[in-house]
């Protein structure tokens, strides 16, 4: 019964984001200075009351926290089929250290290319122009977008990458559960449009196999964090965000 409890919950805030996120990213598109602070305020309140807050407190309803450290017994079944052996019920050294190298990688390469990008006189790359809107615009945007950030990376993993397949996986079956919770986590970021929604999915589909493969759900935020980071706060820095005067209203 509380399975079914916490897994309407958690849909529910799902369906929200679906219904609700693409006005209010339009209202972002027509704000002033004023409403994009106000805007980014309550996106860093909703990935804390929305994304981290229940999952954390359904782990705790269920007394499973310990999951966020061992792969849970409801994803078995997937981990093994990536594996093509037994499941990552104990962390792998070699693919969490592979993946955290990446990781490392991924900044300082990302930096460059976006350096490059902007000395060459391009503008934001086709595959971030659907978040044109949400891209910080001056310094405290940059900071706003430096948290939201790090909330998604810790928040939506564990709604999304945990506890929502280990829920599922009670109806449907470890394998149908963590498809299930790849396509929810993709229509939760509607507000993106089909493309974003698009590009989204398939970078859960990569956290996941992430988390699957090493047994870590700490890599796997860390890799989200560092995506969203790139985004939403390193490129519009290298691009003169962090040097641009606020707009008083």
């Amino acid at each position: 019964m509380i399975n079914a409890v916490l897994l309407a919950v958690m849909l529910a805030i799902i369906a929200a984001n679906v219904v609700f996120g693409p006005r209010g990213y339009r209202l972002l598109a027509e704000a002033g200075q004023v409403g994009r602070k106000t805007f980014y305020r309550r996106m860093l309140m909703a990935q804390l009351s929305q994304f981290t807050l229940p999952p954390l407190v359904g782990l705790l309803v269920l007394g499973r926290i310990g999951a966020v450290v061992q792969l849970p017994r409801e994803l078995w079944s997937a981990s093994a089929l990536l594996r093509d052996d037994a499941p990552a019920v104990e962390i792998d050294p070699f693919l969490t250290s592979f993946f955290g190298i990446a990781i490392l990688v991924a900044i300082p390469l990302g930096a460059f290319l976006t350096w490059r990008r902007l000395r060459k006189g391009k503008g934001t790359p086709a595959y971030l122009a659907h978040l044109s809107a949400l891209l910080p615009r001056d310094r405290e945007e940059v900071l706003f977008g430096i948290a939201i950030s790090v909330a998604a990376g810790i928040g939506e993993e564990l709604f999304f990458r945990l506890l929502l397949p280990m829920l599922l996986a009670a109806f449907v079956g470890g394998i149908p559960a963590v498809v299930m919770a790849v396509l929810l986590f993709g229509m939760a970021h509607a507000y993106q449009g089909w493309k974003g929604v698009t590009v989204t999915t398939l970078v859960g589909a990569l956290l996941t196999a992430m988390y699957l493969m090493s047994g870590s759900l700490v890599i796997a935020m860390l890799f989200h964090a560092t995506i969203d980071l790139m985004a939403l706060a390193i490129r519009p820095v290298i691009r003169g965000a962090w040097r641009a005067p606020e707009i008083a209203v």
